[in-house]
């Protein structure tokens, strides 16, 4: 697991790389987010949010990082309060996610190549975000207070998947994951890790468990299914993350493959998946040069 300072580090230098890479739609070159809506189909059967009345239809809210903090839910939680996203609690605004509707499909382009890198953790290479979840216990509800005092209810996880394809160069050839893995599925985004020691002031008074926002270029440990969140409050959970934002992550060697640079999502007609965003994984960099030294910045508090 990695430890407090790594976490810190490795965090700050996703912030600044979201960073450099500007807005959605505008993202500058080398961003580990998809930068691109080559095509949109949006099929039918895409809802609205019941807050604003927006549809799900603006697949420039694939682009960019995973949702970190959403909003309240006008019921449970007051609608200005930022509401870290948990597996019990994704994010679920039109201005977040678009939906694929029946019929319906998704194409995005990275401005780089996604490699097949040996270095990429759990030999994973991109990682898919959409808004599946996780029941809180019986009785329960997600208030956005204490975590400790929430419980997984079981291991059903909300899904609505999406089949995922990807291509070197976005033209006849596809390669497809027709076994799985699938978008909008296992395992849910997690937007903060669960630091009580260092809550990020900047979420309000109220926040008293909340740290820095996790690496979504960070695969989850594939060890890790629904199964072992039952039981488990919405803390021990976010433990088990340990930095990761989550997501459902891709190897691209099934397929002989040394680099992609599109990803496809069509609907298979079971569901109609919500994708947040898609992902390079970062590889772990392993030299035995003197680590560098990163000025404190706001987002995560690195220990000397």
């Amino acid at each position: 697991m990695l430890g407090p300072k790594e976490a810190a580090a490795r965090t700050v230098l996703i912030v600044l790389a979201a960073v450099a890479a500007g807005s959605a739609g505008t993202l500058l070159a080398d961003s580990p987010f998809a930068t691109e809506v080559v095509e949109y189909v949006e099929g039918t059967g895409v809802g609205f949010d019941w807050i604003s009345g927006d549809p799900f239809n603006d697949p420039n809210t694939a682009l960019g990082r995973p949702t970190v903090d959403t909003t309240g839910d006008d019921w449970f939680i007051p609608l200005d309060e930022p509401v870290p996203v948990v597996p019990v609690y994704p994010a679920f605004r039109a201005f977040e996610i678009v939906t694929i509707g029946y019929d319906g499909r998704l194409t995005l382009k990275f401005d780089h190549r996604v490699e097949n890198d040996p270095r990429n953790p759990y030999g994973l290479d991109f990682i898919i975000f959409g808004n599946a979840s996780v029941p809180p216990g019986e009785g329960q509800s997600w208030t956005n207070d204490n975590p400790n005092d929430v419980t997984i209810g079981s291991a059903d996880v909300a899904r609505e998947p999406g089949l995922v394809s990807v291509s070197q160069d976005g033209g006849e050839t596809w390669y497809i994951y027709g076994e799985g893995p699938y978008a909008d599925d296992f395992a849910p985004t997690l937007g903060r890790v669960y630091d009580p020691e260092n809550p990020d002031e900047s979420l309000g008074e109220w926040n008293e468990w909340w740290g820095h926002p996790t690496d979504p270029t960070l695969p989850l440990d594939p060890a890790l299914t629904a199964d072992s969140f039952v039981g488990k409050t919405v803390a021990e959970v976010a433990v088990l993350y340990d930095g990761s934002a989550g997501g459902t992550a891709f190897d691209i060697g099934i397929f002989g493959l040394d680099w992609i640079q599109y990803v496809r999502i069509d609907n298979t007609g079971d569901g109609t998946p919500e994708i947040d965003a898609v992902v390079d994984v970062s590889p772990v960099r392993v030299s035995s040069a003197p680590p560098v030294r990163l000025e404190p910045i706001d987002v995560a508090p690195i220990v000397p």
